[in-house]
């Protein structure tokens, strides 16, 4: 699947330098001063992922590809985005076409860069995102019910879905209305369905928060962060992680062995970039599996629980509609066994059916008609 992450936040927090250095470029032009971001940059970057390299050196793979990640960096939002103050209305509109948002707070200090509300408050920030976005939601809401309250008269199939929908949206409209997200109102899997068909919210995206702070505060755990600055509870289901823009914007300058050394010496294990996308991979239930040959290594993306009929169709339809069936090796198992051939010959592979459920770190060959 394709994963896109809309990077979004007040102006000034930072959003545009790290768009910058996790995407490896300067497509975003950042500045002191609000909406510099007009259009969203897109930057794809490819997800770090130690097993491809490996399992292509086992293989002696000619060409690596790698799984990416689209990342979107948005234009900053203000208090009244909903109503189209600032750059409200094309922010929204963005914010729907991603399948995450990396909500971005700034929790650093510098002088030189202006905050837009004249204070830094990390919850603040993360308050006055959260309310515009419920705010739109509501609107939308309004909208849609006035459509879905006039079907529900009539009978029939429409009709009876009409009203379904509008039971779920007078539960979600509440929670709105408390101040809270909709994606914290509990939904069966016929509800969510519907929720996709009838009314595409923007507090039902999963969503993670990025502390941008200060060099020397990377490193720092995340649930001292949030008590630090009071979210406990804002943030008690939500998932969060510290990055330093200002370090990433350092790192992708630096060669692979400098940046290991850079990273050891402020007491970071890994990039942010890396600590980002395993963070998103999380939020959305995703899983990699592995193809390789003499040819290509590569990794692909899918959700957890996804079984080998779906993995097929990611490579071609034709190995979907054409399924025969699948043959798996453990990625331990191939580097184990230096290789297919000996892991195969040594009774690791296997062969598994279309239901098969795919792990992560399977490596899979797909049998498949003519």
């Amino acid at each position: 699947m394709s994963l896109s992450i809309g990077i979004v936040g007040l102006p000034n927090v930072g959003k545009s330098t790290l768009f910058n250095a996790l995407t490896q470029s300067a497509q975003a032009e950042a500045r002191n001063f609000p909406f510099t971001t007009i259009e969203p940059n897109v930057g794809v970057v490819p997800v770090p992922d130690e097993r491809l390299d490996l399992l292509a050196q086992t293989e002696n793979s000619q060409n690596i590809v790698p799984a990416t990640v689209k990342f979107i960096d948005i234009a900053g939002i203000i208090s009244g985005a909903h109503k189209g103050e600032g750059l409200g209305n094309k922010f929204l509109s963005h914010i729907r076409e991603v399948n995450a948002l990396c909500l971005i707070a700034r929790a650093f200090e510098n002088t030189d860069i202006t905050h837009v509300a004249g204070t830094i408050s990390p919850k603040n920030d993360i308050e006055t995102i959260f309310s515009e976005l419920q705010l739109a939601d509501l609107q939308t809401i309004a909208t849609v019910k006035l459509r879905l309250e006039s079907t529900a008269k009539s009978t029939g199939k429409e009709g009876k879905e009409a009203q379904q929908v509008l039971q779920v949206i007078s539960r979600i409209e509440k929670a709105l209305n408390e101040g809270k997200l909709a994606s914290t109102v509990e939904v069966d899997s016929q509800e969510k369905k519907l929720l996709k068909s009838h009314l595409p919210l923007l507090t039902l995206k999963p969503l993670m928060i990025v502390f941008n702070v200060n060099e020397e505060d990377a490193g720092e755990n995340i649930e001292d962060l949030k008590a630090t600055h009071n979210l406990q509870n804002t943030l008690k289901e939500i998932p969060a992680i510290a990055i330093s823009a200002r370090v990433e914007a350092e790192v992708v300058t630096l060669s692979d062995e400098d940046k290991n050394e850079y990273l050891a010496e402020i007491g970071l294990k890994e990039t942010g970039l890396h600590k980002l996308i395993k963070e998103a991979y999380s939020l959305l239930g995703l899983i990699t599996f592995f193809t390789a040959g003499p040819q290509e290594s590569r990794a692909w993306t899918i959700k957890a629980g996804e079984n080998a009929l779906t993995g097929a169709g990611k490579i071609h339809n034709d190995f979907q509609q054409k399924f025969i069936c699948a043959e798996v090796i453990a990625f331990d198992d191939i580097i184990k066994y230096e290789g297919w051939q000996r892991a195969s010959a040594s009774g690791k592979m296997r062969l598994e059916g279309k239901d098969y459920i795919i792990k992560d770190g399977d490596v899979l060959y797909f049998r498949h008609g003519q």
